[in-house]
């Protein structure tokens, strides 16, 4: 490490040191993105990005999610801050909601970050904007039970819990490395301004079907297994079936079974020989 980025370290460390309510917020937003991205690499929830049609879909709701979020910057520029901005620019949040819920953690982080980078316009992403993306990756934890394909209120739900435990986590260790501490004036502060918009994000959640994610959001890794649906190893084995293709190690029943039936058939109508006659002398 050299020894300009041990300095800037440096009030981290001995945050961590001297602060518990920093320090213990800050492994606990750790926490929460490691198991929610391991959980992405056992699901393989981005091998979704390698089709073309779904990595449209996703890049397409990050820059619907970055124009509601520039009409409520231009909105507040110019009318200051009312209510009316604050869910303009909150409901930037609902586009990306949609693609955590649909596809899970790991394409919350790239839609997270994506939506980072054009907000930073060529700079440093802020903070905020890192928390955002913490949410997304636990939202798309989140979104694997209770799947929003399953049931209308699980995506509220979801989006709800995502946002408590990302603010209550990283948002507290932000609060405290800013100001020293937390009050509640302070943390009314860090949401005020955000708190209408997902909160119209979330009432706008509940409107969207289980079917909608089907329909809009197909092939993703997350979604749960349609009821009665075949294993993997007899859905293989049905694709196989259907395509007319057969496994060459798999030996099946009407191969050489039916062979060594027909030739026992053959073998018992043969008639059975009479070494005596009906007298009792031999033929």
């Amino acid at each position: 490490m050299t020894a300009s980025a041990a300095h800037a370290l440096t009030p981290f460390v001995d945050a961590i040191e001297h602060d518990p309510v920093f320090a213990y917020s800050l492994l606990a937003a750790a926490l929460l993105a490691v198991v929610s991205l391991a959980t992405s690499l056992l699901r393989r929830d981005l091998a979704v990005l390698l089709r073309p049609r779904l990595l449209l879909r996703v890049v397409a709701a990050v820059l619907l999610a970055f124009g509601l979020w520039l009409a409520g910057t231009l909105l507040q520029r110019s009318l200051g801050t009312v209510p009316i901005v604050e869910v303009v620019g909150g409901l930037a949040r609902f586009p990306l909601y949609l693609t955590a819920l649909a596809y899970g953690p790991g394409v919350g982080l790239v839609a997270g970050a994506l939506f980072a980078g054009l907000q930073a316009g060529g700079g440093a992403a802020g903070w905020d904007a890192v928390l955002v993306t913490l949410e997304l990756v636990v939202l798309g934890w989140l979104a694997i039970y209770p799947s929003p394909r399953r049931g209308r209120w699980a995506g509220p739900f979801d989006a709800v819990l995502a946002y408590a435990l990302a603010w209550g986590t990283g948002g507290l260790a932000l609060l405290d490395s800013r100001h020293g501490t937390v009050t509640p004036s302070a943390l009314w502060a860090q949401h005020q301004h955000v708190v209408l918009g997902v909160a119209v994000t979330v009432v706008l959640l509940v409107l969207v079907s289980p079917g909608a994610y089907d329909r809009l959001f197909p092939g993703s890794r997350i979604a749960p297994p349609e009821p009665g649906a075949p294993a993997p190893a007899d859905a293989a084995e049905h694709e196989r079936a259907r395509d007319g293709r057969r496994d060459p190690m798999t030996l099946t029943h009407p191969e050489l079974p039916r062979a060594l039936e027909r030739g026992r058939h053959q073998r018992e109508l043969e008639p059975f020989p009479n070494r005596l006659s009906d007298d009792g002398d031999a033929d």
